[in-house]
């Protein structure tokens, strides 16, 4: 963990939005823009690394993996992979906010209402800003067009049906501790690795037929190197079952046999969409060596039953033996799901007293605060307990002790309530 960028801090966290525009990019080489059939294969590379003293490629060393691309290419890069030299000083230029507007806000510009309500995840403050050099408009190199394969049809309603169980990403639905990702319940990461928000070191150490990859962040790959058959299709893995070989300096891993347990996606360092299920993914990775600090990884996913072709993503590695890994203690002080399980059950009681009472209307509610003023909120409620960000956040009490009361303000009048259902006669009056 490089102290000067990264913080300690619980696990257990909520799920990280990495935005596009949050970083100041510096190039990276160019990649091939082959289509996207299962024989795609990465552009060769020159560099020859040193050899361990069995005659494998050196890999051994710590890496960095962190980067602020988007895995999927935005709209207003459609036709652009990568990022002019003018376009990158450009957006050095306004640095990402540090503090209040979450994650992908830029600073010297207030944030809006939305930002402010959104309370999903670490802001910029927490997150790691050494990011690697890149100059990509997505992560993805295959399709060409940076973007998703189109998916299926059964697997468009297989998600779609998952989503309604699980809830969104603003608004999740907790019925026990499953509907957490794995990495939340501190069970294992996903496989591939993505980037995010910190913790994103691999320490790599070889033997002969043997590489080991141990991730900072929650467990260890352990990967043998003779081509040995994979195990029994009936036994299924957290992270599949890997198998590898070099192919001339190429790192190259084969790994199926995943669980379908690993679901529950979206989460920081998941590569995979939340509703896929990962039993029928192929997963082939490979490190291509390309300076004696750079690695570049790329992930091909195949699943037939999910998308209509294999795609890849490419991930820069950067080798960094300052960087220091320590123990992730992911259960110590972790009470991110116990919090998460009591509040839901708080809401349905909440939600079966308010049935028992009958319905409210609009103007009985908070959502009805929509659109009024300063002074009519004053009027209606009294003054809130606190005014933050120059008047831009209002906070006020319940009488059900737990519960708060967030009023968001644009331009003098309320454009957000949080939450929006609650009765007014539960407003604290002060």
């Amino acid at each position: 963990m490089k102290m000067s960028h990264r913080f300690f801090i619980s696990a257990g966290t909520l799920a990280i939005r990495i935005a596009f525009l949050s970083a100041a990019f510096v190039p990276v080489t160019g990649q091939a823009q082959t289509s996207g059939a299962a024989t795609w294969t990465p552009p060769k590379a020159t560099y020859s690394p040193p050899r361990t003293p069995w005659g494998d490629p050196d890999l051994q060393g710590v890496w960095d993996y962190q980067s602020r691309i988007p895995m999927q290419r935005p709209a207003q890069f459609k036709d652009k992979p990568t990022l002019t030299e003018a376009e990158l000083a450009q957006l050095a230029k306004t640095p990402p906010n540090q503090d209040s507007c979450g994650v992908g806000t830029r600073q010297d510009v207030a944030c809006t209402p939305e930002q402010l309500a959104d309370i999903g995840a670490y802001n910029e403050f927490w997150n790691n800003r050494n990011f690697l050099a890149d100059n990509r408009t997505s992560l993805i190199v295959d399709p060409p067009d940076g973007r998703f394969p189109p998916m299926m049809p059964e697997a468009q309603k297989r998600q779609a049906e998952i989503q309604k169980t699980i809830g969104t990403f603003d608004r999740q639905r907790y019925d026990s501790w499953e509907d957490f990702p794995t990495v939340t319940r501190c069970i294992a990461e996903h496989t591939p690795n993505g980037p995010q928000g910190y913790n994103s070191g691999t320490l790599i150490t070889q033997s002969p037929g043997w590489i080991v990859m141990f991730r900072e962040r929650l467990d260890t790959r352990i990967i043998p190197l003779d081509k040995r058959p994979h195990i029994d299709d009936h036994i299924r893995q957290w992270n599949g079952d890997s198998r590898g070989w070099f192919e001339g300096n190429t790192l190259v891993v084969e790994t199926t046999n995943f669980t379908d347990k690993q679901i529950i996606g979206g989460g920081a360092g998941s590569t995979i969409p939340t509703g896929i299920p990962f039993g029928n993914i192929r997963l082939i990775e490979r490190w291509v060596p390309v300076s004696a600090k750079r690695m570049n990884y790329y992930a091909t996913i195949t699943d037939a039953k999910t998308w209509t072709k294999p795609w890849t993503f490419m991930l820069p590695w950067e080798r960094d033996n300052t960087y220091q890994l320590y123990e992730y203690a992911c259960h110590e002080a972790n009470i991110g799901i116990l919090n998460s399980l009591r509040g839901e059950r708080l809401l349905e009681q909440k939600a079966a007293a308010a049935a028992a009472k009958g319905a409210l209307s609009n103007d009985q509610t908070s959502g009805g605060l929509i659109g009024a003023t300063e002074a009519a909120i004053r009027s209606k409620l009294g003054e809130p307990k606190t005014v933050d960000y120059n008047g831009a956040r209002w906070t006020y009490e319940t009488v059900d002790g737990p519960f708060l009361l967030y009023l968001f303000f644009a331009e003098g009048k309320v454009k957000i309530a949080t939450p929006n259902d609650l009765p007014l006669n539960a407003v604290k009056r002060r």
